[in-house]
């Protein structure tokens, strides 16, 4: 089993080269005994970035977690063979832009719900845009320009963004837990936790940055129609 090394990892900007051991290799695919690239998950995409050895190079083009953690690679150049040490470098400005989109969602999400009893049920995280899926009990109170005044407010006021690790039942009974604890796996005992200043703390495994003021102006670019009480938001960095 790989050990995910990100997860004990914050912030999650400007991530440093690792060593890692490989446990399996196919034509496209790497395994290795630890990793700090993001596998694909919660919305986020997966990190990319280079694998060496003296006498080996490939690209990692994606990374995706089942009961195994693999590492998608192109651009071979070399061998590699199981018990090799790896050199392994993560795109940086790939990552910290994910990690700026990643925590700039979780501010407006809760800044959606907190203004309009809004539950975000769904998001795509980007590169150079963001969609959030909003569920509201009255959609026509909604207001994309104040939510983004809120977003950038917060913002300036360079909240600090923590990680740490509770317990279920003390998210259950955290009034700034915005996410239905009931909805979550209840296999899971201890979660992954982030926290930006005094308004938001949720579980989750992705990358952030540790204050808000490093994420730069948000600017709401589309709101869309989803059905019934729910709204498509998108933004960028303005």
């Amino acid at each position: 089993m790989t050990i995910l090394g990100h997860l004990d990892q914050h912030p999650g900007i400007d991530p440093p080269d690792f060593l890692s051991t490989v446990t399996a290799i196919s034509d496209q695919t790497i395994q290795m005994d630890k990793t700090f690239y993001y596998p694909k998950g919660g919305g986020q995409p997966a990190d990319k970035g280079i694998i060496s050895t003296e006498s080996f190079q490939c690209h990692v083009h994606d990374v995706l977690k089942s009961e195994s953690v693999l590492h998608h690679i192109d651009a071979v150049n070399g061998k590699l063979k199981i018990g090799d040490e790896i050199r392994c470098s993560i795109d940086t400005i790939w990552r910290n832009q994910l990690s700026a989109m990643h925590t700039a969602q979780h501010l407006i999400s809760a800044l959606a719900n907190e203004e309009w009893g809004a539950d975000t049920v769904g998001n795509q995280i980007g590169n150079e845009r963001t969609r959030i899926d909003l569920k509201f009990e009255n959609r026509d109170t909604f207001d994309a320009n104040h939510l983004e005044g809120l977003v950038n407010d917060a913002i300036h006021n360079d909240l600090s963004v923590s990680m740490d690790f509770r317990e279920s039942k003390e998210l259950l009974n955290d009034p700034l837990v915005r996410v239905n604890m009931e909805r979550m796996p209840p296999n899971i005992d201890v979660w992954r936790t982030i926290s930006i200043g005094d308004l938001d703390v949720c579980p989750c495994a992705g990358t952030h940055v540790p204050r808000t003021g490093v994420i730069g102006p948000v600017k709401i670019t589309k709101v869309k129609s989803k059905g019934a009480g729910r709204l498509w938001v998108e933004y960028v960095f303005d």
